[in-house]
């Protein structure tokens, strides 16, 4: 695709918008309900698609381009513009299983330094964790396939801090391609958010 064609694209997403508010956590708390820190550690560790082993230290994470129509289709599974973060424990191996279910488009994912605002074009996206990225992650022609191509990468969260699941490829981090990604010093995981 061309430079012209990727600003045509990213006009054109900024110019219809963004999906809806799909994604939000259904678990609202009600009087006598767990606090906000252990819902999210208990809806983490039952959800389909992170799988914690404290035993093993692992971390299993199944991450879906284009999962839901949220954020025309540039999200992952059903999340975009920071809606969610996945929390992990610092030290635990982590595998991302990640497939793309665009028709259309490329996607990638990588462990990134979190921004306020990201690029419409990465020179390149280096990943704060060695591995945590997908292959020919900036390209808009290499990067997963569109239709149900898949990658898998592991890595060590060895650093806690606040990071961030990037989708690389040109126009569509700027555009809300993102999720929050947290590894945590206290042992916590799961989604906030």
């Amino acid at each position: 695709m061309s430079k012209q064609s990727t600003i045509l694209t990213l006009g054109a997403v900024t110019l219809f918008g963004c999906g809806s508010g799909e994604g939000d956590d259904p678990s609202a708390s009600e009087p006598g309900s767990p606090t906000e820190a252990e819902a999210a550690v208990s809806a983490a560790r039952s959800a389909e698609w992170i799988v914690v082993d404290d035993a093993a230290r692992t971390v299993g994470i199944t991450l879906v381009a284009a999962e839901t129509d949220a954020n025309n289709r540039w999200n992952f599974n059903g999340y975009a513009n920071g809606e969610t973060t996945v929390v992990v424990p610092a030290g635990y191996t982590v595998t991302v299983n990640f497939e793309n279910r665009d028709p259309a488009h490329y996607h990638s994912v990588g462990v990134l330094a979190k921004a306020a605002i990201y690029p419409p074009i990465f020179d390149e996206a280096t990943p704060v964790f060695d591995g945590a990225i997908t292959a020919k992650a900036t390209s808009m022609t290499e990067a997963t396939a569109p239709g149900g191509g898949t990658e898998s990468f592991t890595f060590v969260a060895s650093q806690a801090g606040e990071y961030a699941l990037v989708c690389p490829v040109p126009a569509h981090a700027v555009t809300g391609m993102w999720i929050g990604f947290q590894v945590s010093e206290s042992g916590d995981s799961g989604l906030r958010g």
